[in-house]
């Protein structure tokens, strides 16, 4: 994929530190520079980064990642987010300047944070750092309120600098390229889900009982019918015709112009529990999920996809903006890689980052 912004960037950076914390930090030509703890929730990021990765907190230290043992692949992977910190605080100033000159200010004005913006960025720190308890997690990493300001605000400045190419990253979206997502980062899946049958409440409202239905025998005769040669594809359409089951929750893949549906490992409305069989699922094979997480029982099949796919229309719009979000963030990497790190010997060292999350 091609990247279509050209800015360069030519600065210097120097990360400083002290102990386990940063002090100096990033800091580039123009005297920008990412605070203490913006980097330290950069290496917070990282470690759960790492944690996901290698199956939790318990066995974060045991696995390699991408060559690297973990301390060190956390120590690199937030040098790397501090960098893109750092880029986009540059090339968003760069852009405001190149509007400036050549509207007098007019477009400049929509890199600025509106007043509703504003009121929006401080609600969510207000929420997210006080009432969910960010706050108490953080400052064990010697995190505060205004760093997650920051890190807040960085990232509207990123969507505001996507916002500025977007239409023409869109643009250049071909259909191949479209293909080649779905086949990374897709499964093509006919299905029927069946939600756990609910106790019937006697004295619920006569509407509710109408609609109430043993869904679980519902799913055992569909188990069976299939079990005994049906085709999972006439169920589905089954499902689509029986409004009954469908006011009882009971779901399928079908639409107007296809059997199946995408789910894309973006998806955060799948349970991790689905997302795992669908990844580890044959194709082409008829697969029966207990979803405890979601209290669906699924019925699927994980099917090969194909460049003239009939779905391929309703997803084009979605997949069209994840390439070019992609293709964004492609650029984002491409100027913090330009951007050159001083004193490397005083960066934090991988041993100090494994005693700065251990027993955590």
């Amino acid at each position: 994929m091609k990247t279509k912004i050209k800015k360069k960037i030519c600065q210097t950076a120097a990360i400083m530190m002290a102990g386990c914390m940063m002090t100096g930090n990033v800091m580039a030509e123009d005297s920008s520079e990412i605070p203490d703890g913006v980097y330290s929730w950069f290496l917070v990021q990282a470690y759960d980064d790492a944690c996901k990765i290698n199956g939790g907190k318990s066995e974060v230290w045991e696995h390699d990642i991408e060559g690297k043992n973990a301390e060190e692949w956390i120590a690199e992977k937030a040098k790397s987010y501090a960098k893109e910190y750092l880029a986009v605080e540059q090339q968003f100033d760069l852009k405001k300047m190149e509007l400036t000159k050549a509207t007098n200010d007019l477009w400049a004005q929509v890199m600025e944070l509106t007043e509703e913006e504003e009121e929006t960025l401080d609600a969510t720190v207000e929420r997210y750092w006080n009432e969910l308890g960010y706050g108490r997690y953080y400052a064990e990493y010697e995190i505060t309120e205004d760093d997650f300001s920051h890190v807040l605000e960085n990232n509207n400045k990123m969507s505001k600098l996507y916002v500025q190419e977007r239409d023409e990253l869109k643009t250049e979206v071909t259909q191949k390229e479209i293909a080649s997502y779905i086949e990374e980062h897709g499964s093509l899946v006919q299905y029927i889900a069946v939600p756990y049958t609910q106790p019937l409440d006697e004295n619920a409202e006569e509407a509710e009982k109408a609609v109430w239905m043993d869904t679980d025998a519902v799913y055992e005769e569909y188990k069976e019918r299939i079990e005994s040669g049906e085709d999972i594809e006439e169920l589905i359409k089954e499902v689509n015709d029986n409004k009954a089951q469908q006011a009882a929750g009971i779901s399928s893949s079908y639409s107007d112009i296809s059997l199946e549906t995408l789910f894309l490992d973006s998806n955060t409305s799948l349970s991790t529990g689905f997302k795992k069989a669908l990844e580890e699922a044959p194709e082409e094979e008829v697969i029966y999920f207990d979803d405890e997480a979601q209290y669906h029982q699924i019925i699927f099949m994980k099917k090969t996809f194909s460049e003239d796919w009939t779905g391929i229309e309703l997803y084009k719009e979605e997949l069209t903006e994840l390439i070019a979000e992609e293709t964004f963030y492609d650029d984002v990497v491409q100027w913090s890689d330009e951007i050159e790190i001083e004193n490397e010997e005083e960066q934090i060292s991988a041993e100090e980052v494994k005693e700065m999350f251990s027993g955590k």
